[in-house]
């Protein structure tokens, strides 16, 4: 075709699954409680490629589903970082400590791009998300 491949050259963080199903490799430390609400604290700094919870979670076998004052962190190496939400609600952007944006979700699953670079790089996310949305896996471009 006439497209051109976008494809990253370099190594990116690998696809990340927000459900017990799929086992926690990506996970930093924490130990889940599966199918109910548990408390979280998310550590500082996060590793590289990893991701934590932090509040209030409930970790089922395919999502996550946010309660009170639910965080999600990401240290990534990427160009775009994708996360698929479902539920209704906000998820609020903060790239290497800065608010970038506020994304509204609503209704069936779907891919939110919530980072989007014109190069591979380094960075750290936390994401500020209402409860009731649900997250399901990170992937990355």
């Amino acid at each position: 075709t006439d497209v051109p491949d976008s494809t990253p050259d370099e190594q990116t963080t690998p696809e990340t699954y927000l459900g017990y199903r799929h086992g926690t490799p990506n996970l930093a430390g924490q130990t889940v409680v599966e199918d109910q609400m548990g408390a979280y604290r998310a550590p500082v700094p996060l590793p590289r490629d990893e991701y934590a919870y932090g509040g209030r979670w409930s970790v089922g076998a395919e999502s996550s589903t946010a309660g009170p004052e639910a965080t999600l962190g990401l240290d990534f190496v990427a160009r775009d970082v994708y996360l698929v939400l479902g539920g209704s609600g906000t998820v609020r952007v903060s790239m290497n400590g800065t608010t970038t944006r506020t994304v509204t979700v609503r209704g069936e699953p779907r891919l939110y791009r919530l980072v989007g670079s014109s190069m591979v790089g380094q960075g750290s996310l936390v994401l500020a998300v209402s409860p009731g949305v649900q997250a399901y896996d990170f992937t990355f471009g």
